[in-house]
C-alpha cells in the first residue's frame, strides 16, 4: 500500500547537497549549483582513464561537484538555481564551507521560501543576487516561483509558501529574447501582474488588449497615416522594430489601434512601451504615445504643426515637445481645455538609447512608470474629477502613436514593443 499523502505536498522532493557558504543558514533560502567548480566530493576523477581518486577534476571531466555543491544565488549562477533549504533542522547553523544540508528541489512543488518583503498571493518571486531571500519586484534576476499566500515579512524576514520552479539556462536566454533584452527592457511586472492577460487574449469580450512585439513578428498596424516624405515601416536594422520616419518639417507619422479604452470608469487600464529616438536636438522630433480620441481618417493632425501640443482632443499619455525634445512629459488633455503637463521630463532621452514608459490606472489614481520604476508622482483621483474639467474623464480613447518633424531631416521614433489593456 502506498503511503498516504493527505495533508502534504506529494511532489516535493528533498535532496542532500554540500553548502559551500560560511554564513548563517536559513530555512527557505535559495541556493544554486556551483556549476563551474572543479572540486570533487566523492574523490573520483572521471576525466582520466583509468579513473582515479583525485581532489579536483579538470573542466570537462564530469565532475560530480557540479550537481552536489551549492552556494548563494548570484547573477552568474542564477540559471543553475537548485532549490531552497528544507526544514528547520539547519536553520541558524553557521556554514563551514562544507556543510551537508537538505534542499527542496525546484520541481514545481509548494514549499517554504525565505523573503524580506510584503507578499501577496500570486506575486512573482525573483532571486536576489547574493541574498538569502527572494523579492516580489522584477529585477535582472530570474523568476523562480509564485507566492501562494499573503503575508508581510518586511519587518522581520521569514518564510512564505510558494510554488517553486526550476530555472533552465535556455529558459533564461529565451526570456531575454534574441534581441538581448534584459528584465528592465521587458514589460514591467508591477503593472501587468494586475491583469489577467491570458483571459484577455483568450476572451476578447472580457476587456481590451493590444500587444505588439515587433521583433517577434507582430502584425503591422492597420490604421496609419504617412505624410508625403514620411514612412512607417519595419526597420530591418532593428531586427523588425517599428520605425516612424519623417523627413520634412511639419510632416507626421500616425498610428491608431481600434481597441477602445475608457480613460477612467473604475475599471483598471494600463499601457507601456519601449522606444528610442535618433535625435534630441531642439525642434527636430516631437511625438505622442498613449491614449487619444479616435480619428476615423488620420490626416497628420494629431500633433499641432509647431509641436507645442496635441490636437484639441481627449488624450492621456507621454509627449515630447519641439521646445524640449530631450525630455518626455506625462500629459493629459480634456478637449476644449488647456493641455496639462502633469510631470515634465519624466524621462531624459539619449539618442539611440531605448527606454520604457507606462501608465497604470488602478481604479483610483494613475501610476506613472519610467524604465520599470514608479515615479511616485501619480495623476491623482483629484485630477480625474467627474465632468473632466482638465482630465478626459470617462472618455473612450484608443492606443495612439504619433510623430511630427520639426526639421527637414530624417528623424525617427523606433518602437520595440508596447501593450495596452483594459478590464471589461
Amino acid at each position: 500500500m502506498s503511503e498516504s499523502q493527505f495533508g502534504t505536498n506529494s511532489i516535493r522532493k528533498r535532496k542532500r547537497v554540500l553548502y559551500e557558504g560560511t554564513d548563517v543558514i536559513r530555512e527557505g533560502m535559495p541556493v544554486a549549483y556551483n556549476y563551474d567548480t572543479t572540486s570533487n566530493i566523492l574523490g573520483i576523477n572521471t576525466g582520466v582513464t583509468p579513473q582515479v581518486k583525485s581532489i579536483t577534476t579538470t573542466e570537462g571531466g564530469s565532475n560530480e561537484g557540479k550537481f552536489q555543491r551549492v552556494e548563494l544565488c548570484t547573477v552568474a549562477n542564477a540559471a543553475f538555481f537548485a532549490g531552497v533549504v528544507a526544514g528547520t533542522s539547519f536553520d541558524g547553523l553557521t556554514g563551514t564551507g562544507n556543510t551537508w544540508l537538505d534542499i527542496y528541489e525546484a520541481n514545481g512543488s509548494i514549499v517554504p521560501v525565505r523573503t524580506d518583503k510584503s507578499i501577496t498571493q500570486k506575486d512573482k518571486l525573483y532571486l536576489e543576487a547574493g541574498q538569502q531571500t527572494v523579492v516580489n519586484d522584477s529585477s535582472a534576476m530570474p523568476c523562480i516561483g509564485v507566492a501562494v499566500e499573503t503575508i508581510d515579512r518586511s519587518s522581520v524576514n521569514g518564510t512564505i509558501l510558494a510554488k517553486v520552479n526550476a530555472v533552465v539556462a535556455c529558459d533564461v536566454i529565451d526570456s531575454v529574447t534574441a534581441t538581448s533584452r534584459t528584465a528592465v527592457q521587458l514589460p514591467t511586472d508591477a503593472i501587468w501582474k494586475n491583469f489577467n492577460l491570458k483571459e484577455l487574449r483568450d476572451n476578447p469580450f472580457s476587456g481590451a488588449l493590444v500587444e505588439a512585439d515587433f521583433r517577434r513578428g507582430s502584425d503591422f498596424p492597420a490604421n496609419i497615416f504617412e505624410a508625403a516624405a514620411s514612412i512607417i515601416t519595419m526597420n530591418t536594422e532593428e531586427a523588425g522594430a517599428l520605425s516612424l520616419l519623417g523627413s520634412v518639417d511639419n510632416e507626421s507619422c500616425e498610428i491608431q489601434y481600434p481597441c477602445p479604452i475608457v480613460s477612467s470608469a473604475g475599471k483598471k487600464w494600463a499601457f507601456e512601451g519601449r522606444m528610442k529616438v535618433n535625435t534630441v536636438t531642439g525642434d527636430d522630433l516631437g511625438f505622442f504615445f498613449g491614449l487619444m480620441a479616435a480619428s476615423a481618417n488620420l490626416s497628420g493632425a494629431l500633433i499641432d504643426d509647431n509641436g507645442a501640443a496635441t490636437a484639441d482632443v481627449d488624450n492621456v499619455g507621454f509627449q515630447s515637445f519641439h521646445a524640449d525634445t530631450t525630455g518626455v512629459d506625462a500629459v493629459y488633455t480634456n478637449s476644449g481645455d488647456t493641455p496639462i503637463v502633469h510631470d515634465a521630463d519624466v524621462k531624459a532621452m539619449t539618442i539611440n538609447t531605448y527606454f520604457t514608459v507606462g501608465m497604470y490606472f488602478d481604479g483610483t489614481d494613475i501610476q506613472i512608470y519610467v524604465d520599470g520604476v514608479n515615479t511616485a508622482d501619480p495623476i491623482l483621483a483629484a485630477d480625474i474629477i467627474a465632468g473632466g474639467d482638465d482630465f478626459p474623464q470617462a472618455s473612450v480613447l484608443v492606443p495612439t502613436l504619433a510623430t511630427l518633424n520639426g526639421a527637414a531631416e530624417d528623424d525617427t521614433l523606433i518602437v520595440d514593443w508596447f501593450i495596452f489593456a483594459s478590464e471589461g
